[in-house]
């Protein structure tokens, strides 16, 4: 069996060559898939929080708090509240729905110097819990 495996044609040598290149390519892809579904989770988790916040203050005039979340994470988003009517000057009457969407461009590694741009993207909705006069 083993002298049949290791014959003197070089055969093995190319099968074992493109079996390896096969496996670095398949440990590459999942790493970066396992990453990208842990940055989508992180993201996913920061549009909740900036809604609860935005709910609860009934504004989304809430900057501050979002650059803090984005320098706590190392996470540098984009967001954009939709769907909002309001008051005045960025103020959710109560009742309202405060939608947030955050995306975030990230390059994944291939091999070699080639990177893929992906676009990780989150939603979340609240409902406004202040009365505004």
């Amino acid at each position: 069996m083993i002298k049949k495996l290791l014959n003197k044609k070089g055969e093995t040598y190319i099968d074992v060559a493109i079996t390896v290149m096969i496996v670095a390519f398949v440990l590459v892809f999942s790493v970066n898939m396992v990453s990208l579904v842990a940055l989508n989770q992180n993201i996913k988790t920061m549009a909740d929080q900036i809604v609860d916040y935005a709910s609860v203050k009934g504004t989304t005039d809430i900057d501050s708090y979002i650059g803090d979340l984005s320098e706590k994470t190392g996470i540098d988003f984009t967001y954009s509240f939709s769907g909002t009517d309001y008051h005045s000057a960025q103020k959710v009457q109560l009742g309202d729905v405060i939608e947030c969407k955050l995306t975030y461009r990230v390059s994944i590694i291939g091999f070699g110097e080639s990177f893929f741009p992906v676009t990780v993207s989150a939603s979340a909705s609240g409902i406004s819990q202040v009365y505004w006069k």
